[in-house]
């Protein structure tokens, strides 16, 4: 079988679950070893990324709402490539061409836009922009 038939539809889950475990049991802000965005270190801005391991910390606790607040992006885009996975997996059950959500350039770069829009506004010292803050 191709790679893509076999590793994939089981390679992703296993990874998905071995992230969403550690995130689970070890919180971001307590250890030191979690990446820290190096934007935010050299400017003291947030980048459109800031906030995301809290929030994955987040959604695996089920604070849905306390995720979103962190980094609404990150939550947008996850269930994007879910939605994404799914229609990969559905097309290798029914034999069929698979066509990534993520190879139209037209989302791609929307997408890409509306990261730098976050990442400006979030920056903006005004309410309610100041909200947008991890």
């Amino acid at each position: 079988m191709p790679f893509a038939r076999t590793i994939i539809p089981f390679g992703i889950p296993l990874i998905v679950i071995g992230g969403a475990t550690t995130l689970f049991f070890l919180n971001p802000s307590d250890y030191s070893f979690f990446p820290k965005c190096t934007f935010h270190n050299a400017t003291g801005y947030s980048c459109p990324g800031c906030g995301s391991t809290r929030a994955l910390f987040n959604l695996t606790h089920g604070n849905i709402l306390e995720a979103l607040r962190l980094n609404p992006g990150l939550i947008a885009l996850l269930i994007l490539a879910f939605t994404d996975y799914m229609r990969y997996l559905m097309a290798i059950k029914k034999s069929k061409m698979f066509h990534s959500l993520f190879g139209n350039m037209k989302l791609v770069f929307a997408i890409i836009g509306l990261m730098i829009v976050y990442g400006i506004l979030r920056n903006l010292p005004w309410i309610p922009f100041t909200n947008l803050v991890p």
